[in-house]
């Protein structure tokens, strides 16, 4: 009977520590514009983008080339976005919703739109010629 108590009670350890160590980051609900109720103002499925970093407000974006433009640019700041792709330049396919808040920086080219995206998908994009 001690033998099943210890065994239990150092699974509950193992499990309990891996737990708290596997936890997602998560944004203060303050800084997180996602925390708030938000207007949908276009929705991404599957589109793709290259992960860039704006070193004034210190945080990561996506850029998307919006199909059969010329110029137009849709820069959108994740709400949370994992480790995994906080890589400058990376390529990635995102699907979530673009919406406005407050403190989105302005433009600083013709036909660059600026919003935040709450993800609801991401993955690494290959494309194959």
């Amino acid at each position: 009977m001690k033998k099943i108590k210890f065994v239990v009670f150092t699974l509950s350890v193992i499990i309990g520590a891996l737990a708290f160590s596997c936890e997602k980051e998560k944004l203060s609900n303050e800084n997180n514009p996602c925390s708030d109720s938000y207007q949908i103002a276009d929705s991404l499925n599957k589109m793709p983008g290259i992960i860039g970093f704006d070193e004034t407000n210190e945080s990561f974006f996506i850029s998307f080339h919006v199909e059969e433009t010329i110029d137009e640019i849709i820069t959108a700041y994740p709400c949370e976005l994992s480790e995994k792709f906080r890589t400058v330049n990376l390529k990635v396919q995102v699907s979530g919703n673009l919406f406005k808040s407050e403190n989105l920086p302005t433009p600083v080219v013709g036909g660059q739109e600026i919003f935040n995206i709450d993800i609801k998908e991401i993955e690494l994009f290959y494309k194959y010629y």
